[in-house]
């Protein structure tokens, strides 16, 4: 009967100390999607070596294609609609570092991170480059983000890191295609202090500061659409960049993201620069 005792007892013990363990162990952490996303839904394709540093990302809804760009080299590639294969490989301009390419009223523009846009025109003659304008700003400048915002009738350029911003806000400048070109003031300025306080209540782990990497208008939403590489963060906005939400982009999924597009359906593409292996670009559908 002592024995028998002796028996339960051990076991109790054992059962306290397998319970302790387990209360030990550190909570994996879950990396909620932005609203109308799922992250664990996802539609991955490795692109050509020709673009391991893809660097802007566009869908051109009216030749159903997508359009992207070599980070260093002044090359407009074109991707198939499905298999993301590059289709057409047209130079536009020398070296440098190009950072974004969107489209506006069906023509593509492609941003240098001076603040150069350089307008991509296709024609019977075949596909060159022009220079459009250069927003002309003091001290130094680092532009990595552009999109067509139609309801300004404007391309939207923001800030990486610029002279004029201090830690709190990241500047916007609007350049118009069809008129005056650049306006030196900000039409918007980004209240990053916000996002850093959002992220902070949502629980976010801690990082560095935030700077646009791409950006885009949501089709249905009417929402902007922001990435930051360097934080790793999807921050939505309004369209005067207050932001309201902000979501974490997990390292495994998201090395390196500098490329955002959307379809006329809601759906999401983001491309990652190669950092260990080729680039990628991902695709998340859009749900109502």
């Amino acid at each position: 009967m002592a024995f028998l005792k002796f028996r339960i007892k051990r076991f109790t013990y054992l059962l306290m100390a397998a319970a302790l363990l387990s209360g030990c162990k550190p909570k994996k952490r879950v990396i909620k999607s932005p609203p109308h996303y799922n992250f664990a839904e996802v539609q991955s394709v490795k692109l050509d070596l020709k673009l391991k540093e893809i660097s802007g990302l566009a869908w051109d809804a009216d030749r159903d294609e997508f359009l992207a760009h070599y980070d260093e080299s002044g090359h407009l590639f074109v991707l198939d609609k499905a298999t993301n294969v590059i289709t057409a490989d047209y130079k536009f301009g020398g070296k440098g570092d190009y950072e974004d390419v969107a489209i506006y009223n069906g023509v593509p523009y492609v941003l240098r991170s001076d603040g150069m846009i350089t307008k991509i025109i296709r024609d019977s003659a075949g596909v060159r480059g022009v220079e459009a304008g250069k927003l002309n700003i003091t001290g130094t400048n680092d532009f990595e983000t552009m999109y067509a915002d139609t309801a300004r009738k404007a391309l939207i350029i923001v800030c990486k890191n610029c002279g004029m911003d201090d830690k709190s806000k990241v500047s916007a400048f609007a350049f118009y295609p069809d008129s005056i070109g650049f306006v030196s003031n900000p039409v918007f300025q980004i209240d990053a202090a916000k996002i850093k306080q959002i992220a902070t209540e949502a629980g976010h782990k801690k990082t560095s500061k935030f700077q646009p990497s791409a950006a885009g208008i949501h089709p249905i939403l009417n929402k902007l659409f922001i990435i930051s590489s360097a934080s790793s963060q999807l921050v939505i906005c309004d369209l005067n960049g207050n932001p309201e939400s902000v979501s974490e982009l997990g390292e495994k999924l998201f090395p390196q993201p500098e490329g955002l597009t959307f379809k006329r359906n809601g759906d999401m593409y983001i491309s990652n620069e190669g950092v260990t292996s080729r680039s990628t670009i991902l695709r998340f559908v859009y749900k109502p």
